[in-house]
Parts: C-alpha cells; structure tokens; sequence
C-alpha cells in the first residue's frame, strides 16, 4: 500500500512567535488517519500512543518536569507524521497545555506538509 505521508506544522503563533509560554502537554487526535512517526522527542519528554479499534488516534506529549517545559513549539514543528490527510473524513485536533491556560488547535490551525 502506497500511503501519502504529511507532517504536521504547528500555527505561527505558537512556533515563531517569541513567547512566555511554558508547554508541558501536549494531546493531538487524528481521525481517519493515523500517526507514523515522531521525527524528533525533546529531551525530558515522554510520549504514548493510543491506537483503539476505532478511527480516532491519540498522541499524548508530556514533559518529565518543569524545567524540560517548552517555550514554543519550533522543536516540534514538522516533526509528527501522518498518514490518511487524503481520507475525506480526515480530521486533526489538538490541545497544547501551558502553565496558564490550553490552547485548543483544530485542523484548520495546521499546516500538512507532504513527506518528499
């Protein structure tokens, strides 16, 4: 099976944008996709997968403590990569937790760069 594979790009606004956040959590659901590969893992940071019978997939991001807390999400920009993007019911969600509030990002705040 020749799949067509994308990473996902984070919004501006929480990649290039100097910021105070502090990123210690991060959920991204796919559904009718599914995840393929991290292409990277900060340091002190821990991931988990759940992939149930259904058509919604979790990656579940977390930082070991607070001082491997991310200050935007550069390191993780392009790193997450999917397959299913062509489906029709495809559809992309995440929540970024910071210290101070959540962000909750929906498919049209990522930017899905085909994998050459």
């Amino acid at each position: 099976m020749n799949e067509e594979l994308v990473t996902v790009s984070w919004p501006a606004s929480l990649v290039s944008v100097p910021s105070n956040l502090r990123i210690n959590d991060i959920r991204v659901t796919v559904a009718c996709g599914e995840f393929k590969a991290m292409r990277y893992i900060p340091s002190d940071w821990s991931i988990e997968m759940e992939r149930p019978m259904s058509s919604r997939t979790k990656l579940h991001l977390s930082a070991g403590h607070s001082a491997s807390d991310l200050p935007n999400l550069k390191a993780l920009d392009g790193a997450i990569v999917v397959a299913g993007a062509g489906s029709r019911c495809f559809d992309i969600s995440a929540m970024v937790y910071t210290e101070t509030s959540v962000h909750r990002l929906t498919r049209t705040d990522f930017s899905l760069v085909k994998m050459r």
